[in-house]
């Protein structure tokens, strides 16, 4: 079990910020497309660009909690 965290832990600090960026590449290229296209709504937003900018948020919360965690780990000593 303590392999299993180990692994996530230097998983989630790798990955973590690979996800936070297409998420935040994503919705810029949407916001852009919205203010330099007249007609480009939001509503026609494919699934995969709603899954990318939710799997950057998400990522963006776990990503916080193993920062705090690797404060713990690697400045306790």
């Amino acid at each position: 079990m303590k392999d299993i965290k180990r692994i996530w832990f230097w998983f989630t600090l790798v990955v973590c910020p690979l996800l936070i960026m297409l998420g935040v590449a994503t919705f810029a290229q949407l916001l852009g497309e919205y203010v330099y296209s007249p007609q480009y709504s939001f509503s026609s937003l494919s699934s995969f660009q709603i899954v990318f900018m939710a799997g950057g948020i998400c990522a963006f919360s776990i990503f916080l909690i193993t920062i705090k965690e690797a404060k713990i780990r690697f400045f306790a000593k």
